[in-house]
């Protein structure tokens, strides 16, 4: 179920970049009913990994390091910088390009490194895959934000509530994936 969930969710980020469907089908469908369609297909997705992942056998690939937690901790709060900066028009989004790919790239790597298991392999190394797929990809789209920055309080915004998002990740991380995080 987890690869189910894998190939529909990112079978469906991917095929707009790869393929020009996403006009076609908005002009087919309008762009409503499109983005409603793509929105509830990618939850059903989610939902398969989701429940994959918890349904999978363990099977331990690597053992986690010694003080990979550490590094996890002090990765995060960046993570969650950058995942709100890619919805404020500051400097971080800016100068990061692709911010909210760029913590996925991180965020897989820490998991990755977190969790040698196989299903973790495959659920935080589709995400970190799909991830370097799509910064490459809109590179070489030409999709790079442009817009005017309006001072630092974008950033100092995108600062306060990415580790605000840190600490709710934290406090609910056990409750919602079953894992505490280590200090």
């Amino acid at each position: 179920m987890i690869w189910l969930g894998i190939i529909l969710f990112f079978g469906l980020h991917i095929m707009p970049s790869v393929l020009n469907v996403r006009a076609n089908l908005i002009a087919r469908m309008g762009e409503k009913p499109y983005k409603g369609v793509y929105a509830l297909l990618s939850l059903a997705g989610i939902v398969l990994m989701a429940m994959g992942y918890g349904n999978v056998d363990y099977v331990e690939l690597w053992p986690t390091p010694t003080g990979a937690n550490h590094l996890a901790m002090a990765v995060m709060p960046f993570v969650c910088i950058l995942w709100v900066s890619a919805e404020m028009k500051g400097h971080i989004r800016k100068k990061t390009r692709h911010p909210m790919l760029l913590g996925m790239v991180l965020w897989g790597v820490v998991h990755l490194i977190n969790n040698g298991d196989l299903a973790s392999v495959s659920l935080f190394g589709a995400f970190l895959l799909y991830s370097l797929f799509a910064i490459v990809s809109a590179n070489r789209r030409g999709k790079i934000p442009s817009y005017e920055v309006t001072g630092g309080s974008h950033d100092a915004k995108a600062v306060v509530i990415g580790i605000v998002m840190f600490a709710a990740i934290l406090w609910g991380h056990e409750f919602l994936f079953g894992v505490a995080p280590g200090f």
